[in-house]
């Protein structure tokens, strides 16, 4: 067996053990991963809203995805290809066959990937799965061949969302490095126009897209082990929501974690400098980010970074840089593992080695010991999209005033609120973030004028109107659904059930924000002519690479 199918064996094994008991059950809720049935096609969706451009490109097209197949089939089939590409793609980069065994293994099993599965960051970890590939096609590249595979791996990458591509795009510029500089030049210029469909609509949105200086300290890395910070980010961990730390992290099973990657650092990391600097340059400048924040006098750097420069809230969430410094570990591992393999007295060492990242976060087995779950929308919810849908225009709001839920058939998770992905309709959302310490102030200046008037006693009516607002959905077994019901009474019942609660609001309405279908076309027209000129018309002369004897003048 090859090295890639290996790989991807032994991802799609890690895949199938961690998402067993969701696999053929329903949809799976947690944080901020939220999969509704026949999910429409929006403005948020597109960009064109005036909301901030998080999920474009990925949610449009997981959402014509469940166009065609079933919406529980296209979120399992994205999280199971997540691992099967992290696996196939760190296995192509080790060269023995127990090497790229153990590389698939320590990059597929991670408490990193645990920590974002729980919180919900799925388009993310199909960027932490595509980050192999293009590492693989940008050392090709650097190496002399073909540039075209990169940029092809670098379009999949910008697909997966802002940060993936972001890391991606550093990560293969790293590798390149900067000779020719037309070539380093032209795959920078390339992976902007492909970035272009959430750059654009980010751009043009009014007011640009605030950043709450607080972010910076709320999101910083914590220590999720007794190794503390240092010791949690170097054994990829270190998230800033506690809830969403797999079971073991806490204990010893960390020091099982840390001589596992000390272990793959010290025996591994010299041929893995040998095949790229650049890459190990990436591994370790993302640790140094994913600290930042927690780190006195780098945080007020970031601070800076987040608040002033365009784009820079990318790096507010410091440890999902760690992506490349899980690829240099795992890949580290996998060296180690070959080297040794080769003599029958350490190849049980070997064997321990390649293992050791299961023993260390046995808990990401099984939907991370249980803590996901499938489930199924009641009918109650398409009930409420059908009353919403012949109603005459107007906005939703979602009720209580609010960021997140606890649905008590969805195991009583925390879920980022499902309405605004259901709804054919602008639907206005709480999106400041409140923690134990601070509340982090969202980015919609709509959302903002809500709280600011609830907070100074208006009537919950009077204020959404003034908002744009001509509909309130109202969750019934929310905390504050009571008193929230008690500020709508009198008003047109639409629709209700147990669950939900749908009023309409008559009276003036403030307008909403124009909907702006120029800014989809601009960005995804860019994105596609690009990509397009590459796959059909072959490498632009700028991004093409030398040969052997044009870089020698023979």
């Amino acid at each position: 067996m090859r090295r890639g199918p290996l790989g991807a064996a032994v991802g799609l094994v890690t895949g199938l053990l961690v998402l067993a008991p969701l696999l053929g059950r329903g949809v799976v809720l947690s944080y901020d991963m939220v999969f509704v049935p026949d999910p429409p096609i929006t403005g948020a969706v597109l960009g064109t809203d005036g909301s901030v451009p998080r999920a474009v490109p990925t949610e449009l097209l997981a959402d014509l995805l469940a166009r065609v197949l079933p919406v529980a089939a296209v979120q399992q089939g994205l999280l199971l290809a997540a691992f099967v590409l992290a696996g196939a793609g760190a296995a192509r980069l080790v060269p023995g066959l127990p090497g790229a065994a153990a590389a698939a293994l320590g990059y597929t099993w991670t408490p990193y990937l645990a920590e974002r599965l729980l919180i919900g960051h799925w388009p993310f970890l199909l960027g932490y799965g595509l980050l192999p590939w293009v590492v693989g096609a940008a050392l090709a590249a650097r190496r002399g061949g073909s540039v075209r595979p990169l940029l092809l791996w670098l379009a999949a990458a910008a697909a997966t969302g802002a940060t993936s591509a972001l890391i991606a795009t550093a990560t293969a510029l790293c590798v390149l490095r900067l000779r020719p500089v037309g070539r380093f030049c032209g795959v920078l210029g390339f992976a902007a126009v492909l970035n272009l469909p959430w750059i654009v609509p980010a751009l043009a949105r009014p007011g640009g897209v605030p950043a709450d200086p607080a972010g910076v300290a709320a999101f910083a890395a914590r220590s999720d082990t007794p190794l503390g910070l240092a010791g949690s980010l170097l054994t990829l961990g270190g998230i800033w929501n506690p809830a969403t730390v797999p079971a073991g992290r806490n204990s010893a099973l960390a020091v099982v974690a840390l001589v596992g990657v000390l272990a793959a650092l010290v025996l591994g990391l010299r041929p893995v400098l040998a095949d790229s600097r650049g890459l190990v340059a990436a591994g370790a400048g993302g640790l140094v980010l994913a600290a930042a924040g927690a780190l006195p006098g780098l945080d007020a750097v970031l601070r800076a970074t987040v608040v002033h420069v365009p784009g820079g809230g990318l790096l507010r969430d410091g440890q999902k840089l760690l992506a490349p410094a899980a690829l240099v570990v795992a890949l580290g591992a996998g060296h180690a593992v070959d080297r040794l393999a080769r003599a029958p007295r350490t190849a049980p060492w070997a064997v321990l080695l390649a293992v050791l990242p299961v023993l260390a976060l046995p808990g990401l087995a099984w939907g991370v010991g249980g803590r996901l779950a499938a489930s199924h929308y009641p009918a109650d919810w398409q009930g409420l999209r059908a009353a919403v849908a012949p109603a005459p225009p107007g906005g939703v709001a979602a009720l209580p005033w609010g960021t997140y839920r606890r649905l008590h058939w969805a195991g009583d998770r925390v879920v980022l609120d499902p309405l605004p992905r259901l709804l054919d309709r602008r639907v206005l959302a709480d999106d400041a973030l409140p923690l134990s310490s601070v509340t982090v102030h969202g980015e919609d200046a709509r959302a903002a004028r809500v709280s600011a008037g609830l907070a100074a006693g208006g009537r919950l009516p009077d204020v959404l109107r003034a908002a744009g607002v001509r509909y309130a959905a109202v969750h019934r077994t929310q905390p504050g659904s009571a008193e929230t019901e008690r500020a709508l009474a009198g008003l047109p019942v639409l629709f209700t059930s147990r669950d939900l609660l749908l009023v309409e609001l008559p009276g003036p309405v403030a307008p909403a924000p124009a909907d702006r279908p120029w800014l989809a076309m601009v960005g995804l027209g860019a994105a596609a002519t690009g990509l397009g000129a590459v796959i059909l018309r072959g490498k632009p002369r700028l991004l093409r690479s030398r040969t052997p004897d044009e870089r020698t003048g023979a």
